[in-house]
């Protein structure tokens, strides 16, 4: 009995007797901490994605009053076929400390797209304002220049910000092919069928528009000569059409051929330089 009052009393206590350590309640409100939006929008900007960009930048604007956001807004809205709503959007950022300087090379570049004069025009405002992304707008003002045929006016441009220029392209700019008029294309075609198309430098042309004339001039004399007029009329009629045919071709031929010098200089000079996100501005 004493043996086994003693087990009794050395018995350990069982591991339900000891005392239960207090948990803390998980705070159900817990929410992940916010993180600043703009590397998912340079994400989408980069992958192209403008709906979800636009999306994306209205909502952080609407949050934070912070001019990038309103700015990439911008750009996906341009990028998505609104230009013209875009632009004043643009126009609206023109002035803003952080993105004006990116807000005027865009307005830029949409009149280089459209209209390559004005597009030189504007870049050329944009320096002579004391822009900081000189290097950048001399190459687009210059390949606004080139586009328009004004090849010394361009290289004008990259040598006042020193842009390093190949020797190709610097020998093409100092020498380049030569521009032809259409209207002295089509002047010197109404004269001589013919003459138009050789200025342009299309010598097969050429000999095709003043041996077709040639036929159907002499066409009309020989029926003159043997008074059959019916005959004179309908060689005529035809006649007048590949006459008037000459000289629009060779006005054709002539912007054939500038088209051809244009973008070959413009393939040398490369592309414009594309304009840097907010976050790339110096």
């Amino acid at each position: 009995m004493a043996t086994a009052a003693a087990s009794e009393t050395t018995a350990p206590s069982s591991a339900s007797d000891e005392p239960l350590e207090a948990v803390e309640p998980v705070d159900a409100a817990w929410e992940e901490p916010e993180t600043d939006p703009y590397d998912l929008l340079v994400h989408l900007h980069d992958a192209q994605d403008w709906s979800g960009l636009r999306t994306e930048a209205l909502k952080a604007a609407h949050k934070d009053d912070d001019a990038r956001y309103t700015y990439l807004a911008a750009v996906a809205r341009y990028e998505s076929g609104a230009q013209q709503d875009a632009l004043s959007d643009f126009d609206a950022l023109s002035d803003d400390p952080v993105v004006g300087e990116l807000a005027q090379l865009q307005i830029a570049g949409y009149w280089l797209d459209t209209a390559p004069r004005l597009g030189a025009t504007t870049y050329r405002a944009y320096l002579d304002a004391g822009g900081a992304h000189r290097q950048l707008a001399a190459h687009n003002e210059a390949y606004a220049l080139a586009a328009e045929g004004r090849f010394a006016m361009a290289r004008t441009a990259l040598e006042s910000e020193s842009v390093e220029m190949s020797p190709l392209v610097l020998a093409t700019l100092t020498d380049p092919p030569k521009w032809k008029r259409p209207g002295v294309a089509s002047f010197l075609s109404g004269a001589l069928p013919g003459a138009g198309q050789l200025y342009a430098g299309q010598p097969r042309e050429a000999a095709s528009a003043f041996l077709v004339n040639a036929i159907f001039l002499s066409g009309m004399a020989y029926a003159a000569k043997q008074e059959a007029w019916p005959a004179f009329g309908v060689i005529a009629f035809f006649g007048v059409g590949f006459y008037s045919g000459n000289i629009y071709g060779a006005a054709d031929a002539a912007i054939r051929h500038n088209r051809g010098v244009r973008d070959e200089v413009l393939d040398q000079l490369g592309p414009p330089v594309e304009i840097p996100l907010p976050s790339e501005a110096p």
